[in-house]
């Protein structure tokens, strides 16, 4: 396993650089998104135009087999099909410094090799095998042994890329071994915004990135155990957090980690789904979920 830099621990942050003459420290700004999103958007359709990936590798493996995710340049192999005819495009909007949204387009091969099962939603934890690439090939970390990543930790388009993906069903022996059949797997060729933007610890800041993802199976997510899903606690359905829609309460803490999210004493846990019928409780019929209403 090449585990160089884990991708899991990078965030989206000002680059600190200390002056050592001076001992001032100073502050890089980050790249004006939308001028960085059309160099990247740029770079990545010239790649999808001119390569294509081992889809016969895929194509005859067995359902059981792990395949390693490779690249090679058209003009290697002028018969092969290019990745331009087989992504589909997801825009994914991305917050700058000033609050404002930013939309940046994401590539995803979404047909690499199909799953047996259900696919996760973009917060639930994923147990997966996957490799990371830039455009160049350059593989800076990958791992070929499931692994689990817990929901909204990983870079934006590596989550964003997870409905896509269907498990796999497995079978268990008598002595306890798991053997995983027909694990799903697709890709994702992302701009910088939704990998390492700006993080003083990535390899390469404003590259964008490429990620091909084995899913072996996934929890659903419930980051502050509430007995709500993660994904259900983000109000607007945007994929952020962050939003004072998302925050019912307005206690600074965003639902999907506040245990009272309307902020009413009842903890949400005791108001959401009291009759176990799988229905947000609504007691007094006026159109709002008992634990997202504080009059309830």
């Amino acid at each position: 396993m090449k585990n160089y830099y884990p991708f899991f621990l990078f965030a989206l942050s000002f680059l600190f650089i200390q002056c050592d003459e001076t001992r001032n420290t100073f502050v890089t700004p980050l790249r004006d998104y939308e001028d960085q999103r059309t160099a990247d958007n740029d770079s990545i359709v010239s790649f999808l135009q001119s390569h294509y990936y081992n889809y016969d590798d895929y194509a005859n493996a067995a359902s059981t087999e792990h395949v390693e995710f490779t690249i090679d340049s058209l003009t290697n192999d002028p018969s092969k099909t290019p990745m331009i005819d087989q992504v589909v495009e997801q825009e994914v909007k991305i917050k700058d410094e000033d609050g404002n949204y930013i939309s940046h387009t994401m590539y995803v091969i979404t047909d690499v090799r199909q799953g047996f099962g259900e696919s996760p939603s973009f917060a639930d934890d994923a147990y997966v095998t996957y490799k990371g690439m830039f455009l160049d090939g350059y593989s800076f970390d990958s791992n070929d042994q499931p692994t689990w990543f817990s929901g909204l930790s990983t870079v934006r388009g590596f989550y964003e890329l997870l409905p896509h993906i269907e498990r796999s069903i497995w079978e268990v022996d008598a002595n306890g071994n798991v053997t995983f059949d027909g694990f799903g797997t697709a890709v994702v060729i992302m701009p910088s915004a939704l990998g390492y933007y700006g993080s003083s610890s990535a390899p390469r800041q404003y590259a964008p990135l490429i990620f091909a993802v084995e899913l072996y199976t996934f929890k659903t997510a419930d980051h502050d155990g509430d007995s709500v899903p993660t994904v259900n606690e983000d109000i607007d359905g945007n994929h952020h957090f962050s939003d004072d829609v998302d925050d019912t309460d307005g206690d600074g803490t965003p639902n999907y980690l506040d245990t009272d999210d309307d902020g009413d004493g009842i903890l949400t846990i005791d108001e959401y789904d009291v009759d176990d019928d799988s229905i947000p409780d609504d007691s007094n019929d006026d159109g709002t979920p008992d634990y997202l209403d504080p009059n309830s």
